[in-house]
């Protein structure tokens, strides 16, 4: 399958119809930034590549709540200051975000509340400052 391909699947999957992402392929295309690369077999891409892509369909489907995993760490600088604008944008509309990331400075930056969370059980929410704090305190031991 060919990241057009999966992008097509992928949004299909998300509830689009197909014409709907047919319309929207064009911008999934640019800002994944992966350009001739999207007819290539899927399996030729990198982890990053595919991350780049995933994030681009999501960043389409104009969801109400959307989960991000790290994907702020991914790709080149370009795409990363990208992916942060439009999730910095997002956070100032009506969606909800929820960010997973053991990426510090990511969270300070877009977050306005923080959950730890160690083997599957809350340590602390609440405000991000003093919930990275204990973080980062109880991982240095």
């Amino acid at each position: 399958m060919s990241g057009r391909e999966n992008a097509m699947l992928s949004g299909m999957l998300l509830g689009l119809r197909k014409k709907e992402i047919e319309q929207k392929l064009g911008a999934i295309i640019e800002f994944s930034g992966l350009g001739q690369f999207i007819d290539q077999p899927l399996r030729t891409y990198s982890s990053g590549m595919r991350a780049r892509l995933g994030f681009s369909v999501a960043m389409q489907m104009n969801p109400d709540v959307l989960l991000i995993d790290e994907i702020l760490g991914v790709g080149d600088e370009e795409f990363r200051e990208k992916s942060r604008s439009e999730m910095k944008r997002l956070i100032n509309s009506d969606k909800s975000i929820v960010l997973v990331s053991h990426n510090m400075p990511a969270i300070k930056e877009l977050c306005d509340r923080c959950i730890w969370i160690e083997n599957g059980c809350i340590q602390q929410e609440g405000e991000v400052n003093s919930t990275l704090r204990a973080y980062a305190s109880m991982s240095r031991k």
